[in-house]
């Protein structure tokens, strides 16, 4: 028995079946006609869709870092079990990473060594300094914040990271409409051509940073960037005196799918700003492949705190090369709802009073009313502007930071035309 062939619907994916009658090919679901010419077009254009991305890493081999007896020392957290080495320069006496004051001295199996690291270029006085400048002018920050001195309990830590470095190329495809309207007496005519559009393209990435501590926050991680991989350095243990340094415990593999997803994103964001001129775009597949793609573990400089506010735990960072700082303040419930209120009522009086000396009819129950609905939506925008301020961590979805100059390139573009629908719809008057 011989194979037997089904066409699919571009418009709606119902089957379609030969009419005599039009000689074109019909969908019995939706009505759609296409001659033979557009539907081969809509097949070229499905068999040219290639989908599937092709991501694979090389990860050279770590190294472990340890003295004499194959140890290296540090602290436990036996809250949140974070591990953190140390040497004895450094004193630590609460966990950066949960806040809590029972972390121990221990010793520990070696560290990994880094294939590179960034020192310390902010010391911990102007990092305090940042962090009240950062709490400074906070209206809704609850008093004890600040109170008790724990702004000094800011801690030095070499954070790990893994860096994803790559030469990604491939093609994204997408469906596009290009839509034009006309009108006579009776009715409104819409006409959509439909092509089958293709972007090829390639780029490289430097050093895409994905923190590799499972206790550290991705999004806060993610808000300090952007590092200067220009002033990296090896690996030096002198770098670490006086700070902690923890231990990764996130695999490369595991990390993996964080720089996957940035690069990815990238890459279809730029793809897709290369079509234009149309008035509907959808992407349908994509083909990504990435070669001379590496992974380095660094080192990088953090400075951290995290407190306790009513039970959950608030944690801000400084970037310990720029100062750059992030951070989650915990919100005053009790300043929030004051500050709305005063500003209800600034903003009911100036209503109240422009709606009475507009209204010839005094004073109604209309004319209180809606003032002060006004009055409640315009506190409510200001407490949440004022409660939005508490909070700057934001995680990163594309590696546009980490695109190198000049890197982006563009093949042929694909623009091919499918098939075209009108549609037509009667004008209201004319309608019994």
């Amino acid at each position: 028995m011989g194979n037997v062939m089904n066409f699919k619907c571009p418009c709606c994916a119902a089957k379609l079946v030969y009419n005599g009658e039009v000689q074109e090919m019909t969908c019995e679901y939706c009505g759609s006609q296409f001659s033979m010419e557009q539907i081969k077009a809509a097949e070229e254009s499905l068999k040219d869709s290639t989908g599937g991305n092709n991501m694979v890493w090389n990860t050279a081999d770590q190294q472990i870092i340890s003295d004499e007896n194959g140890k290296v020392q540090g602290y436990r957290c036996q809250s949140c079990g974070a591990e953190m080495v140390a040497d004895e320069n450094t004193a630590a006496t609460e966990c950066p990473y949960c806040g809590n004051p029972s972390i121990i001295p221990q010793s520990f199996e070696g560290l990994y060594r880094p294939d590179l690291m960034i020192p310390f270029a902010v010391g911990k006085k102007q990092a305090s300094e940042k962090l009240k400048e950062f709490t400074r002018g906070k209206k809704l920050l609850p008093d004890s914040f600040t109170a008790g001195n724990r702004i000094e309990k800011i801690t030095g830590i070499y954070v790990p990271f893994w860096l994803y470095s790559c030469h990604a190329s491939g093609s994204v495809s997408f469906d596009g409409v290009k839509a034009k309207s006309w009108e006579d007496a009776n009715f409104t005519y819409v006409r959509k051509d439909h092509y089958h559009i293709t972007r090829s393209g390639e780029m490289d990435f430097n050093r895409i940073p994905v923190d590799a501590a499972s206790q550290m926050d991705d999004a806060t991680m993610d808000s300090l960037e952007p590092f200067d991989f220009g002033k990296a350095t090896e690996y030096d243990p002198a770098y670490f005196s006086g700070y902690l340094a923890d231990r990764y415990d996130v695999m490369e593999s595991d990390a993996r799918p964080r720089a996957n997803e940035r690069v990815q994103n990238s890459f279809r964001s730029k793809m897709r700003d290369a079509v234009n001129g149309y008035t509907e775009v959808t992407q349908k597949s994509e083909s990504i492949n990435l070669t001379n793609a590496k992974a380095e573990y660094a080192m990088l400089p953090v400075w951290m705190m995290t407190t306790k506010y009513e039970g959950k735990s608030y944690t801000f960072g400084i970037n310990g090369q720029s100062g750059k700082l992030v951070g989650s303040l915990p919100v005053d419930m009790g300043k929030y709802y004051k500050y709305m209120g005063i500003a209800w009522l600034i903003a009911f009086i100036i209503c109240f009073g422009i709606s009475f000396l507009l209204s010839s009819e005094g004073i109604t129950l209309a004319g209180i009313l809606i003032p002060a609905l006004i009055a409640l939506l315009i506190g409510w925008l200001y407490a949440n502007g004022l409660k939005s301020a508490m909070n700057t961590i934001a995680p990163k979805r594309t590696a546009a930071g980490y695109l190198k100059d000049s890197s982006l390139k563009f093949a042929a573009n694909v623009d091919r035309f499918l098939y075209y629908k009108t549609e037509k719809t009667e004008k209201p008057q004319n309608k019994k």
